[in-house]
């Protein structure tokens, strides 16, 4: 399992980031949203269509993409301040 890919979100709302999630090498997911949860917890929620959910993540599953796209957004903060 691993994050594919990471964008940071606009400041100002509940979305820290979009990211794109590789399960393995049989799925995919893309377009997750990393949202913050109250202080110091993030979740992450499938992204809609036709005004419903596409999918939905069990506590500790969510818990552990939730960690990984945390940490891939900090890592990106991170290099993203030593390019100055």
């Amino acid at each position: 399992m691993k994050i594919l890919s990471i964008r940071p979100s606009p400041p100002g709302g509940s979305t820290l980031a979009r990211f794109d999630l590789e399960l393995n090498d049989h799925l995919k997911l893309f377009n997750l949203a990393l949202r913050q949860r109250g202080p110091g917890r993030c979740w992450t929620v499938a992204p809609n269509a036709f005004h419903e959910r596409t999918a939905a993540f069990g506590e500790q599953f969510n818990r552990a993409i939730s960690d990984m796209a945390l940490a891939a957004l900090m890592e990106l903060s991170a290099d993203a301040s030593t390019d100055v």
